[in-house]
């Protein structure tokens, strides 16, 4: 992606509109937001309702709080590059909120043995 030109940056970063709080979206967004661009992208993302994640989203509901998956396929392999994703993600969460309970992959995903 080339950044903008001169014109746009002496306007302010350009404001983008990302539709979709899915991986897709989430994705765009962590890459027009990346240092290299210097701030040149001013990004909101538009979702439906209150969870980000899309299909690869998960919660819990009922009585019990039973886990709710949508798209488990994205962790095992079928996305090529979400692993990847998320690990560069949790780096930056690492500069950013060094109090996050995850700055690596291994302590994003707990072995459930129940």
């Amino acid at each position: 992606m080339t950044p903008p030109g001169p014109a746009a940056a002496a306007g302010g970063p350009t404001r983008v509109a990302v539709l979709g709080g899915g991986i897709a979206g989430l994705t765009a967004a962590f890459e027009l937001t990346r240092p290299i661009h210097s701030g040149a992208y001013e990004v909101t993302v538009y979702t439906q309702g209150w969870r980000l994640g899309g299909k690869g989203a998960s919660g819990r509901a009922g009585p019990a709080m039973r886990i709710q998956e949508h798209g488990l396929h994205v962790w095992v392999g079928f996305s090529r590059n979400a692993l990847g994703m998320m690990s560069e993600c949790l780096t930056e969460q690492a500069l950013h909120r060094p109090a996050a309970p995850a700055h690596r992959l291994h302590d994003a995903f707990r072995i459930c043995r129940s």
